[in-house]
Order: C-alpha cells, then structure tokens, then sequence
C-alpha cells in the first residue's frame, strides 16, 4: 500500500491539534487512574468510586471521602495548573463543614509530573492546608492511600494491566479487561449510563467482571500480539450501522476481537455465514436477551410465544433503548447474507448499533446503497508495522524492503505473514531477495493471498478475469480511458465490455479507485494477476508490457508521478529499451526519485553493450558516475576510466570530456587530493571559457564543491555567489520576491517557457553550497537553505531537498531554537517523506525527528518514535545502526540532565536576516518585508525587477 495516500493531510493549525492531543492524553490518564481506585477498592476497604461527579475521581470509605483531581502534564506542576482547583476544595470542604455530607473530607492531586520549585515552596509554607495531599511518582510515601501515580501513559497502561491480572479470569486476557473497564468508566463519566449514575459500589465490582468475561468469551480470541492496521476503524461511533469491508485475510474478525476491548457496553458477535437470512432475528434476540434479561421473569417477557424474530427484536431493542442499554451486534460474513434480509434486521432493531463485517463482494454495493452508508476497509499494515513483524520472523528487511512488501501484499495482515513464513524457511530470512523473486513471479511456494484471491479471479467472468490480469502488471494509478487504451491494444474488451469488467472488479474488492478518476489493481490482487500472464507464455508477456510500456510514457507527458515515472523506468528495463533508460541516465531527477537500485544493473548492461553508440554507452556510465559520487561508492573511479577509454576510442566531442573531467575533479576533491583536484579546476576553466554560458555555469558550481570538499570555504564563497546572482536574474527573480513565499506561488513568477527545470535545480545546488560554505565559516544561514528548499521543490529535487533539510533543522537545534526545528520537520519534512517515500531518508529523518522531540523534552514521544525503528536495523548497514544507536544515547542523555535551554527567535529577527542576507548584498538589492509581496496588483510593478507592469510580466 501506497502509505502516503492514506495519510491525514498536514494540518491547518498544528497549535489547535497539540491542544486536542493534550486534552484526550488527560482523559485517558484520568480514567486509567480511576481503573486503579477501582481494581484496588477491596484492598483498599473502600465503600464506593465515583467518576466525573465533583471531582475527576472520588473515593468514599467508611469515615472519609477522598476527591481526587488527575493532572496530566508533559513537563512540571505548576501552581497555575492547580489554583482553581485548589478554590474548589475549599467550597467543598465548606459543604462538609455545613453538615450536607456525613464523611470527613480529603482532597488529592495526583499527577505524573513534580511540582516545580515555586510549587514545592508553597506545599512546604505553614499555610498550605493540612488536608491536601499533591502526590506524584517520587513523591513521599508517607500518608499515602490511593495508587501511586504512573509517570506516563504507557507506564499507566501497564500498572493497570498488573492490578487486572490478579484477577481470577483465565481466559481473559487482562489487556481486555483493562480497556473494558477504561470504556466503562467514560460511558459512567458522561452519565449516560442509569445504571452506574457516575458511581461504582465496591460490592457491585465482582459481578461487573463477570459480565465483562460473559460479553467477551464468546468473540475469537484476538492475535497474540495484535497490530494495529492504518487508518483502522473505531469501533465506538455515532454510526448505527457499520460496513467493514476487506478481503479474507484482511484482518477483519481480528479487527474486531481487538476492538471489543475498547467497546462500550455490550458486543455480542455472530458468524452468518451459513444462517439463513429468515432466522437472522431471532438469533439476535437470543444472544442478547440470554445476556442481559437472564435474572427473574425478565427473559419470559421478551421471548413472547408466537411472536416472530423482527417482532421479537422490536421488542427488545425497545426495552434496550428505554434501560439506556448500549448494544453492538457484529454480524461475520454478513456479505452472504441478501441485503433485504439484512435491511429488515436493522429496521427492527431501532436501538442496537450493527457492525457488519464483509468481503468484497455479495450483495456490498446493494448494502450500500439500501442502508445508505459507505464501507470502511481495512487498508493493511503500515511499513513500521511490517518491519516489527518481519523481526518476529526472523526476517531481515530496511524501510525500502517493507514498502515493497506492502505493495506486493497489499499488506494485508494474513498475505504479509505468508510471505514472511516463507522468506524465513525458503530464503533464510532475506526478505528483499524473497520480494525480488515475488515481483519476478520466480518464487516457488504458493502464497495465501494467490490461493484466496485464486479463488477470486476463478469466479470472475472471462473479460472480467482478463481485463485484471492485463492491469496486475500496473502498479501505478492510470485514468479508466488510458486502462481502456492498454487493453484494447493487445486484443482484451473494448468499449462497454471494458467498462463493466471495471464495474464488477470494484465490486470484488479487486479494484482501487483514486482521485482524477484513476484506477488500479488492488495490490495484493496483482501478485496474482501476473502469475496469470506468465502462464500465457514469454511473448504474451512481452505484448503485454511493450503495450503498457508504451503507455505510461505518453502518460508521463501529460501527468507526471513518481510511481509512474519508477513503472516506466522498470518497463523500459524489461522490454529492453535501455536506449531510454541510457538517455534519461545523465538526467538529474533519474538520481533524485529513489528508483536507483531498480535500474542500476540495466545501466551496467547499457554501459557494456557493444551495440549501443559509443555516446549512449558513454552516458550510461556518466549516470553510474554520478550515483556513485552520490553515494560515495569505490566504482566511481571505475566508471570514469571507462568514460576516457570511450572519449580515446571514439574521438568524443568537448562535450563528453566536460562531463567526465568535472565529476573526476569532484571525485579527487572529496578523496583529498588537492594538487589533482585543484589541477582540474584550472584546466577546465581554459576549456568552458570558449563553451556556452550554461556551460560554463555548471562548472562554476562543480569548482565551488570541490573548493568546498577541500576545506577552501572562502574560494567557494567567492566562486559561488555571483553565480547565484547570475541564476537569479536568468530565472527573472530577485531573492527578496521568495521571501514569504512557498514553491507554488512562486512559479508563476518564473520567468521563461517551457520551465527551465535544470537551471532552478542548479540555483538551488548553488544555494546549498552557499550555506555549507557560511557554515564552515562559523555564520548562520538559515535563509540560503530555505531558498533552496523552495527552489528543490519547485524542480521536484526530492533527495537534495530531504539533505538540505536535514541540514537546516541541524543548523536550527545548533541555535537552540528546537521548536522552529520541531516545527520545520511535523509542518515541511514529515508530510514530504510522506508523499514521496524516499527510503534512504525515512530512518534518518524520523530518527533526527525523535531526537528534535528530545531537546524539546518530549522524551516519551522520542523514546517510542526510535523503538517504532528498531524493527529496521536488522536491514540496516553498520553506519546506520550505529547512528541509530548515537541518537538513542544522545536522547538517554538529555533525559538525565535535560535539554539546553531553549532559544526563542526576537521579533522581526527573519526580516532583519533578509535584509543581511549574503545574496541579497551579492546582488546589491534592497530588502523588502514580506508582507510587500503577498499579493501583487495587475497594474503594479512585477516583483521579479524587470521593470514591467505585473500584467505585462509574470502576471500574463
């Protein structure tokens, strides 16, 4: 699964969404404390607990009643949290006082965190008042009666799940019974609930328990270790009908026994699968009315003799509504059931909340419809999940590896668990070798998702069958004309056969729908799909792709993606187009999308094919050059002798020797060989003095890196800035137009058609030498970088843009300034990994992110985001486990002895960097506030400098 696609959309007020999180981390810790007070209560000789009355929590003994306030705070107690609780005591020991209430009085603050100083001075001062008690973690025992505050969630969470342990129930698993009783106490908390009135009697508790047991033994026992699916329904809504919708082996049973943990009231599960829809009733009422009017004549009077099941289930959902009793009936296999049969049950039972759990397929778009609703399907397991699963399995696999597993699985829980099975005993636990031979269709044990689905595809009408193979081999949405496009082309159904295929697919749960009215195979469908073709033989296959092949390409023109663009490029490999793939290898984007390990061995093979023109094979090692100064790579030199072997054999033009001259200076620069590297920078500047201005651009560039890769930061300034101004002014900007502005505001600003991609990627390049330059130099410059962010964005340069990133947020937590780092990283680089999943930068990033969150003292939230990555070092390289390990000890540290203190911008301070901005004085420009751009008038100056009306300029 595509994991960006189902990701929530950043934000528009991230303060507003840390409130929200703040206030729903309270609630929980408060109720998870009223769990305890309850769990404890019989040990604790107290008579009753009282949730959300005149205090968070109460607890009444014989002689005494304790109010209880639960402050949940990430740092320190402060008096401000506290005062006007501290008032409310006071008006509560007054009605005590008065005589209204028998009990002596007590009050209790308890929280996770200390009281600061200022607290603690107070506390100790003669005139705190005798009968409140602050409690905390560390706090002294002594005059303690209720539990010890946890110092977390989590740690509340598992104290909790200690104290139900000790409860004498067997078969149920003590974290049901914890999220049971947690559900309870809200459902009490809001007064709903007649029965409870806000109050649990200690006598009442063990017969609570014992219906919890009853409400839930007879549901499937959840997986061991549940994990959690993305985007995964709650089983707690308004809804009164719910459609949950997945394949078999999407979870869908498991979904639900995990989730009745966390139900409130009553879920009484039922398998339909083999019930005929006419007795559906009546088996509803005897599950329900067996649990909940069992004591007394109550049963008699709601199993009238001749009554039928609906007149039944009206009955009883009546006396469930009038008891204020809340009831979820989960009906498995309900897509067997016809959906009159199933519309009749809901109309009857007015007062019970329905779960319906479905395949794919049935009678699922009548559901909809007839019951207006819409289905929830489970979307799979995300890569961190995949990745703690494969650990499990003793399987080893990186972040890259697990995506791909997702989209060969769909990650679907029961597909991703076969296919690690099989990696562990066929492939001694090497995932990435066992998903190359997935992809390749080589692998030899059939999966569970290829007998299921097999069975989906055997059902399927001929030109419905043939039309999802034909589509298995496209991994990447395409509009429903060009789908009709490919599979016209190689013979399949045309026109309105094509069309109903699609319609019936989408109601096989075969089929994805996404925005732009594009269309795909379902992931884990597609494994199966392609085994089809393969059976077809080598020339079917062949058809196939050269079709698709051919396709995609016309498609790029039209509507560029990075999955597109990675399909074309492996479609280009396997028709044996490496002429394309040659070509686009001197392309920069080709090294900035992460399709590199898909396509390095077909540019080896280009680079080594005597039949290819020597300016091809030349170019492919140009590509393979240029990856391996990237990644630092022992071939580099390799690849640049064979560039001079060709240039000699072939007589090449000024061209080619440019380009392997300037990555052998670059390569001799970052190896520390100043006399060879500084011997290149002054041979080709002879050489590009008589070549043309884009030319000689580059190489300004290039000699600014090397000059920078050898310590020389000044000459790289000197070199770099006028050729930054040069690249503003030939792109029709002046710096100060960016400011305030984001990558797409500025491109109607840019001047030149067609859109001169290559000259914004080298502005921003330049930008980037700039800042590493100032930062040798000991200078802040905050602002190169985020221009060349903008700028990165605007070419679509992820890779340059996610390391110029990453510099920049080092750059802010060297400042101090950790929350313009924290809020750089959750607002710019976190929703961008999200959209472009880069592997090499998914560890790294959110690894950074985890230590950002350290020195904002967030330590929890940094502690859990690193153990979510540990389930990837196993596929990780000794350089980046020991990273991993650096930041785990750096955030350990800071947790000991806290943060630095924290740096806060003065304002105005961005405006007073823009106008010294080392560019700006470059270019002798005159600083401009941002606000003077945010909106520019027809008839007004264009802000690009040329002097022209907006209208006339950038404006047309």
């Amino acid at each position: 699964m595509d994991h960006s696609e189902f990701q929530p959309n950043p934000v528009l007020d991230s303060a507003q969404l840390l409130r929200i999180e703040a206030v729903h981390r309270g609630y929980l810790f408060q109720h998870l404390y009223a769990a305890q007070c309850l769990l404890s209560a019989g040990t604790l000789s107290a008579r009753a607990v009282i949730v959300e009355s005149d205090e968070d929590v109460e607890v009444r003994f014989a002689e005494k009643h304790v109010y209880v306030q639960v402050k949940y705070r990430q740092d320190v107690l402060a008096w401000s949290d506290i005062a006007t609780t501290i008032s409310r005591f006071e008006e509560l020991r007054e009605a005590h006082q008065e005589g209204g209430r028998g009990e002596e009085a007590s009050f209790l603050i308890v929280s996770n965190a200390p009281p600061n100083n200022s607290l603690e001075n107070r506390i100790a001062a003669e005139d705190w008042p005798t009968d409140v008690r602050i409690d905390w973690p560390d706090a002294p025992p002594k005059g303690r009666i209720l539990p010890i505050p946890p110092k977390s969630l989590l740690e509340a969470i598992e104290i909790t799940r200690s104290m139900a342990q000790s409860l004498p129930f067997g078969t149920l698993s003590p974290d049901t019974l914890v999220w049971k009783i947690a559900g309870i106490i809200m459902l009490a908390a809001t007064g709903e609930s007649p029965q409870r009135n806000h109050v649990f009697k200690v006598e009442e508790l063990p017969s609570l328990f014992e219906q919890l047991l009853m409400q839930l033994q007879d549901l499937p026992a959840p997986p061991e270790h549940y994990r959690v699916q993305q985007d995964e329904p709650n089983i707690t809504t308004s809804d009164r009908v719910r459609l949950i919708v997945g394949h078999s082996g999407a979870g869908k049973t498991s979904w639900l026994a995990q989730s009745a943990q966390h139900a409130v009231g009553t879920l009484v599960y039922l398998d339909v699968a083999d019930m005929p829809g006419a007795g559906l009733a009546a088996a509803i009422v005897r599950e329900i009315a067996g649990r909940l009017f069992s004591e007394g004549n109550q049963l008699g009077q709601i199993l009238l003799p001749g009554a039928s099941g609906h007149e039944l289930l009206q009955e009883l959902s009546r006396r469930l509504t009038n008891g204020g009793q809340s009831v979820i009936v989960a009906l498995d296999n309900a897509h067997r059931l016809s959906s009159d049969d199933v519309k009749g049950v809901i109309d009857s039972g007015a007062g019970v909340q329905f779960v319906l759990l479905c395949r794919p397929e049935g009678q699922i778009s009548t559901l909809e419809n007839t019951l207006e609703i819409t289905g929830e399907y489970l979307k799979g397991w995300a890569p961190d999940t995949v990745a703690a699963a494969a650990v499990d399995a003793d399987c080893t696999a990186d972040a890259a590896v697990c995506q791909r597993l997702i989209d060969l699985t769909g990650g679907l829980p029961l597909y991703v668990l076969s296919a690690l099975s099989i990696a562990r005993a066929d492939y001694g636990g090497d995932l990435r070798k066992f998903c190359e031979e997935l992809a390749g269709s080589a692998h030899t044990q059939e999966l569970a998702q290829e007998v299921i689905l097999g069975h989906v595809f055997d059902d399927l009408p001929d030109a419905a069958e043939e039309v999802a193979n034909s589509l298995s081999l496209c991994d990447a949405p395409i509009t429903r004309e060009e789908a009709a496009a490919y599979v016209a082309g190689i013979g399949g159904p045309t026109n309105g056969a094509f069309f109903s295929a699609l319609r019936l697919l989408l109601r096989r749960g075969l089929l994805q729908i996404f925005s732009g009215d594009k269309i795909k195979i379902h992931d884990a469908a597609r494994v199966v799909g392609k085994d089809r073709i393969n059976l077809l033989g080598s020339e079917q296959l062949k058809r196939h792709r050269s079709a698709l092949h051919k396709l995609i390409q016309a498609s790029l023109i039209e509507d560029w993606t990075p999955a597109k663009l990675s399909l074309f490029l492996r479609l280009s490999g396997e028709v044996g187009r490496l002429d394309m793939l040659v070509e686009m290898a001197t392309d920069e984007l080709f090294h900035e999308m992460g399709v590199w390990p898909e396509i390095e061995a077909f540019l080896e093979r280009g680079a080594s094919d005597l039949t290819l023109p020597p300016d091809l094979r030349i170019q492919a090692l140009d590509g393979l050059a240029l990856a391996g100064l990237k990644a630092g790579s022992d071939k580099t030199k390799m690849w640049l002798d064979q560039m001079d072997e060709l240039i000699e054999q072939h007589g090449l033009d000024n061209e080619e020797v440019l380009r392997v001259e300037m990555k052998r200076m670059n390569f001799l620069a970052q190896n520390g060989d100043r006399a060879g590297a500084e011997h290149s920078i002054a041979t080709l500047a002879e050489k590009v003095k008589n070549m043309p201005p884009g030319h000689r651009r580059v190489y300004e560039y290039n000699a600014a890196a090397a000059e920078l890769a050898l310590g020389d930061s000044a000459s790289a300034l000197a070199r770099i800035q006028p050729l930054i101004k040069e690249y503003y002014k030939l792109i029709g900007l002046k710096p100060e137009a960016v400011m305030g502005r984001n990558a797409p505001d500025l491109r109607p600003l840019i001047r030149g058609e067609p859109f001169q991609v290559d000259d914004i990627k080298h502005l921003g390049d330049s930008l980037d030498v700039l800042a590493r330059a100032l930062d040798m130099e000991g200078k802040f410059s905050p602002l190169a970088r985020i221009h060349a962010l903008k700028f990165y964005d605007l070419a679509r340069m992820p890779d340059s843009m996610f390391r110029v990133g990453q510099d920049l947020v080092d750059q802010f937590v060297k400042k101090h300034d950790f929350d313009g780092a924290l809020n750089f990283m959750e607002n710019i680089l976190l929703p961008q990994i999200q959209q472009w999943k880069l592997a090499d930068y998914l560890i790294p990033l959110r690894s950074q992110y985890a230590v950002v969150l350290a020195y904002c003292g967030r330590f929890d939230e940094a502690e859990t985001e690193m153990d979510r990555l540990r389930a990837y070092e196993s596929g990780l390289a000794d350089v980046g486990r020991n990273e991993l390990d650096t930041q785990r000890n750096l955030i350990a540290r800071l947790r000991k002895s806290g943060p630095p203190k924290k740096w806060s911008p003065p304002p105005g301070l961005l405006e007073s960097l823009a106008n010294r901005f080392p560019i700006e004085a470059q270019i002798e420009s005159e600083s401009a506030s941002p606000a003077t751009f945010k909106k520019v008038g027809r008839n007004a100056p264009c802000p690009c400098g040329s002097g022209k009306k907006f209208k006339k300029c950038h404006g047309q």
